[in-house]
């Protein structure tokens, strides 16, 4: 919702700009995840009775956690090139739900190597962000996020994610946007922050 706000005040500016979605893709890591799963280092639960979720415990093997970052990271490179370098070249602004941040949470989870970012795998990926991104994150009291979101309470990740979300933004100086005012407010504080930078 906050991204299709941006985008609308972006183009009212006259600035032509574009949404991507970049958590994460995957091409070159697509055999060693189908292995994984069948190795048993993947296993798939339900959230809230309805919404699949894959739990990656690659951190039961040394050979997989110390693979699998670089792997992911080609792929990363892959797309990154594709749907924002290539765009911008062109004087295209791209606007991601997701990025680079994100796919690093979703390693260290994986591996349970939470400074993966201090990593010589973790310091190419934060290289992939372009020199003039600007972050927003935003941020609720878990009860609030649970009323919203019910089906997160059966993530047992939950509570690991947001602390490593919580340290990121500090060890990278991330603006926290408090996601409880209504939604107009919180969005014009998002956009006046992207503009002050």
């Amino acid at each position: 919702t906050h991204v299709n706000l941006i985008l609308e005040h972006l183009r009212k500016k006259g600035i032509k700009c574009q949404y991507k979605w970049l958590r994460f893709h995957h091409l070159f890591s697509l055999p060693l995840l189908a292995f994984c799963r069948v190795a048993g280092y993947t296993r798939v639960s339900t959230l809230g009775g309805s919404q699949k979720c894959s739990y990656h415990e690659f951190y039961k093997s040394r050979l997989i956690s110390t693979i699998y970052p670089w792997i992911l990271f080609l792929d990363t490179l892959l797309f990154t090139i594709i749907k924002v370098y290539i765009p911008m070249f062109f004087g295209t602004s791209i606007v991601c739900d997701r990025f680079v941040y994100d796919t690093l949470i979703d390693v260290a989870v994986a591996t349970k190597v939470h400074e993966i970012y201090r990593k010589p795998v973790g310091k190419l990926f934060l290289k992939l962000i372009p020199k003039n991104a600007h972050f927003v994150m935003l941020d609720l009291d878990k009860s609030t996020i649970f009323l919203r979101r019910p089906e997160l309470k059966d993530d047992l990740t939950f509570d690991e994610r947001h602390a490593l979300y919580e340290s990121l933004s500090y060890r990278f100086n991330i603006h926290v946007e408090e996601n409880c005012g209504s939604m107009s407010q919180v969005n014009c504080s998002i956009i006046s922050k992207i503009f002050r930078c």
